[in-house]
């Protein structure tokens, strides 16, 4: 276990999350390495992938912590198996600052492919071809980057002086693992920071009832989540390459199973808050007729 202390902010990085990452880029690089000749291709790659998920996570909790710091809450940071955690005393705040504090996270993330994408576009615009063929729609022509920073300064060479394919590999995992990760998180299914805005809304709106309602909406969601996913493995393993696939081609990225089994945790563990909550509510009622 790593830990370090840098700017009032305590940093933790367990040893699950370099094993998980490993894992899922081990998984991801076994179809790549066939193309290539270099035995060192699946350690450089795992290597390269974990860098990336390392800046993207962190970048990610950075922004919940500078925003909790501006309304006098420090926080801390500590990188898991299952993605980042940011610790701090956050319940002290306005409901409207919790908002802004969880949602900082998101945006973090977000403004980080934004500079990706700025720097070096190619990798998104290969993206809208893709959708271009899929959805057989010229429109989105109109969302590739025109301009790169890197293209237009005489320092390209220096940066990147030769087609490099961990350069190409290092640009497109922080443009869409990144937006990938982000985009997902703000789905309204808790504990991911969409659940927590979602939950924070219903309790102003329904003080009393709102936490189950956030739950019961985080279950149902979930639930739907997963088949989704359900779907995209069932195509994976039962459909033929050959023939119509209805999901898999809305889908950039390879193993779902992953994805899969973490909203499947996520809609157990929202159901049994939900039922929780119920059951707290029974009690509580029974013991005002008990009166």
């Amino acid at each position: 276990m790593l830990r370090w202390h840098l700017l009032g902010i305590d940093f933790c990085i367990q040893p699950s999350f370099f094993f998980m990452n490993a894992l899922w880029a081990l998984l991801m690089a076994g179809p790549l390495s066939q193309h290539q000749v270099d035995n060192r291709f699946i350690l450089v790659f795992i290597l390269v992938w974990i860098a990336c998920m390392f800046v993207s996570v962190m970048v990610h909790e950075l922004g919940h912590v500078v925003v909790g710091r501006i309304f006098g809450q420090p926080g801390n940071i500590t990188l898991t198996g299952m993605g980042g955690q940011t610790v701090g005393s956050y319940d002290a705040l306005r409901p409207w600052q919790r908002i802004l504090v969880i949602l900082a996270g998101p945006l973090a993330g977000f403004a980080l492919s934004a500079l990706v994408i700025a720097l070096d576009g190619t990798a998104w615009n290969r993206f809208m071809d893709h959708l271009i063929t899929v959805t057989n729609s010229v429109s989105w022509e109109n969302y590739k980057v025109r301009l790169f920073w890197i293209e237009s300064t005489p320092l390209r060479e220096l940066l990147v002086p030769a087609p490099n394919l961990y350069y190409v590999i290092a640009v497109s995992l922080m443009t869409f693992v990144n937006l990938f990760i982000n985009i997902l998180n703000l789905l309204p299914i808790i504990p991911m920071d969409g659940g927590m805005i979602f939950k924070e809304i219903c309790c102003l709106l329904s003080p009393r009832q709102g936490l189950k309602i956030a739950f019961g909406f985080s279950f149902m969601l979930g639930l739907a989540v997963s088949l989704f996913y359900l779907g995209l493995v069932l195509e994976t393993y039962l459909v033929n390459e050959h023939e119509r696939r209805w999901l898999t081609p809305y889908y950039p990225f390879g193993f779902p199973e992953f994805s899969l089994i973490v909203f499947i945790m996520l809609t157990y563990r929202s159901l049994e808050a939900y039922w929780q909550l119920v059951a707290a509510e029974r009690h509580s009622q029974y013991m005002q007729d008990d009166y």
